[in-house]
């Protein structure tokens, strides 16, 4: 185990994506205050729209090469060129269905131009996602860091421009075609001298059988979190649809944490849970503990200060989502919590039980969202994304503690819960003053008091301390 290139990967991977997330999440607002409730909500519709469809064009191919690659670096060329080649075509399939099926949804011409646009950009950023996941196979994730802060960056230059210009809601759209087109030529001329991607017909149908557990499960995953918006998109107006994704997408920002916190360890997790069950679990608990830390603490903190938070954020243009941002705000917790049991079932060779059990979480997703929108309007969305998610969360773990091994995550609760009320009170009794400023002394609070409680954080805290003062 290259614990130094762990942790390169790893230190990568965070400054990269918390800074990349940082700039999505200031030109999201803005973008957002710009456009208003009508227009962000077609702004909304067409992304979701297009999301859903590109879904379709990753079969897990991709995953398993991680997976197989992680094992066995020379299998890489095969497996990559025949993920290149798969992703390609499955893109224009998806394109196309994206342009036939727009018509009978019944969308304005707006959206449906957007559409057009976004649905070329996406399909780019299909086809980077999986030379991403082949940085990954070779753990080489801080490379694919590069390339997505720079995307990222690109993106918030090319949408400034088009903010300060004064232009339409379909010009965002050209923002991300023009980024992702970029980031494919730099990529190609990285990747040109570094691997030879070979395309291997013949066994390409037994990796779309063996990647298909991990493909199905992507597509559950990403229907789940963008489903309610075009569902929404098909049964309300668009004004209903900006309020709710204001709130919604604000959770969503934040949901990249627990996967950045276990896509570094994906290679070494796959070779434990073949080799070494007992370390695999230490490892996972300790994941567990600190993601629920997070999770916990930042739902209680958006729950509280919702109000003063989307007021500041959005200009008040946007007040009626403040009682969704209280609902969702939730889904953060529940997928910090959930998410690393997840991991336990894919790096133990049991991708389609997570696979099954995502899927009927959308089923359940669905269902609730439909028989709660006539009683409860879009606040019947918001909790049947809880509601669901809640779903997720013990099915995991029950699939886990009967099948893998007796994961002991509720002893890892107790310093977390008390730590977060006291957060949560500080903030509650701060919540006239800047939201900025009573997060940032809850945030404080919530700190020193688990580290006061729990010896794990005790020691990442001094860890951070020495690491800032030079010390030892």
């Amino acid at each position: 185990m290259d614990t130094r290139l762990i942790a390169k990967n790893a230190t990568a991977l965070g400054i990269s994506s918390i800074l990349a997330k940082s700039i999505a999440a200031v030109l999201g607002i803005l973008v957002t205050r710009y456009l208003g409730p009508e227009s962000y909500g077609e702004y909304s519709t067409a992304y979701a729209y297009v999301g859903t469809f590109i879904l379709f064009s990753e079969l897990g191919i991709s995953q398993l090469m991680v997976q197989e690659g992680a094992k066995n670096p020379s299998v890489l060329p095969r497996y990559f060129g025949n993920t290149l080649f798969l992703k390609t075509l499955l893109c224009i399939l998806c394109y196309l269905a994206m342009l036939v099926f727009m018509f009978p949804a019944g969308y304005n011409e707006t959206v449906r131009l957007m559409i057009v646009f976004v649905g070329i950009a996406v399909c780019f950023n299909s086809v980077n996602q999986s030379i991403y996941n082949y940085y990954q196979a070779v753990q080489k994730i801080y490379l694919s860091a590069s390339f997505q802060f720079l995307t990222t960056v690109l993106i918030a230059l090319f949408t400034i421009i088009v903010l300060v210009a004064g232009l339409g809601v379909v010009s965002i759209t050209f923002t991300h075609l023009f980024s992702y087109i970029i980031i494919t030529i730099l990529l190609y001329l990285a990747l040109r001298k570094e691997i030879r991607p070979r395309t291997d017909i013949p066994n390409l149908t037994g990796m779309v059988r063996d990647g298909l557990p991990f493909g199905v499960h992507r597509i559950f995953y990403y229907l789940f979190t963008q489903f309610s918006i075009l569902i929404l998109s098909l049964t309300v107006s668009n004004v209903e649809v900006g309020i709710f994704s204001a709130a919604y997408k604000l959770v969503l920002i934040l949901i990249f944490i627990p996967s950045l916190m276990t896509s570094a360890l994906y290679p070494i997790l796959y070779q434990l849970g073949d080799s070494d069950r007992s370390q695999h679990q230490g490892v996972i608990e300790k994941v567990f503990k600190v993601l629920s830390a997070v999770g916990i603490a930042g739902s209680m903190l958006m729950f509280v200060l919702a109000g003063p938070l989307m007021e500041w954020l959005y200009d008040g243009k946007f007040n009626e989502a403040i009682p969704i941002l209280m609902i969702v705000a939730w889904l953060l917790a529940l997928e910090c919590m959930s998410f690393s049991l997840g991991d336990i079932l894919t790096t133990t060779s049991r991708q389609m039980q997570r696979t099954v059990v995502q899927g009927l979480a959308l089923l359940l997703l669905t269902v609730l969202t439909y028989a709660l929108n006539p009683l409860l309007g879009i606040y019947g969305a918001a909790y049947a994304v809880i509601i669901a998610e809640v779903f997720i969360f013990f099915a995991y773990y029950y699939l886990i503690r009967k099948n893998v091994y007796k994961i002991r995550i509720w002893r890892q609760l107790p310093g977390t819960l008390i730590s977060s009320m006291l957060m949560a009170g500080t903030a509650w009794l701060l919540i006239d003053f800047h939201p900025l400023l009573s997060a940032s002394v809850a945030g404080v609070v919530f700190c020193l008091a688990i580290a006061i409680l729990d010896k794990d954080f005790r020691r990442i805290g001094l860890y951070i301390v020495r690491r800032v003062t030079g010390g030892r």
